[in-house]
């Protein structure tokens, strides 16, 4: 009995150290975040924080615990390459389901200088923030 009861302490302990780094993770020092400006109906101008490289992921909103869920885009992305032409993408996409109670955000002109070119982004952002 004892070895079992050690045995799920060590699995316990092991299971804590393994999450959290994830439950304290840092949205803006994430590998492939963007910081991204927004202005909402009704709301204060947002900061979100979005992760990864999927199309609807979820944007964080900072100094919140709220997430807004985008359902559709209708966005211009830019990319213009040190010494290179300017290559744009236009963005139309929107998820197949109805969605009720969704708010559609605007994305003023944002410019993100690198060391290799500068991607822009400008549009708006239809979705909602959960918790609903």
């Amino acid at each position: 009995m004892k070895r079992r009861l050690l045995v799920l302490a060590f699995c316990g302990a092991l299971t804590a150290v393994a999450i959290a780094p994830t439950a304290g993770a840092d949205p803006i020092q994430a590998k492939n975040s963007l910081q991204i400006e927004a202005d909402c109906p009704g709301a204060a101008p947002y900061t979100v924080v979005v992760n990864g490289n999927g199309e609807f992921n979820a944007a964080h909103l900072l100094g919140s615990t709220s997430v807004f869920i985008p359902t559709a885009f209708n966005t211009t992305f830019t990319f213009t390459p040190v010494g290179g032409p300017t290559m744009t993408n236009i963005d139309t996409s929107a998820k197949a389901a109805p969605i009720t109670n969704t708010i559609t955000c605007t994305i003023p002109f944002q410019s993100f200088p690198s060391p290799v070119g500068t991607f822009t982004i400008e549009g708006t952002v239809t979705g909602f923030l959960t918790p609903r």
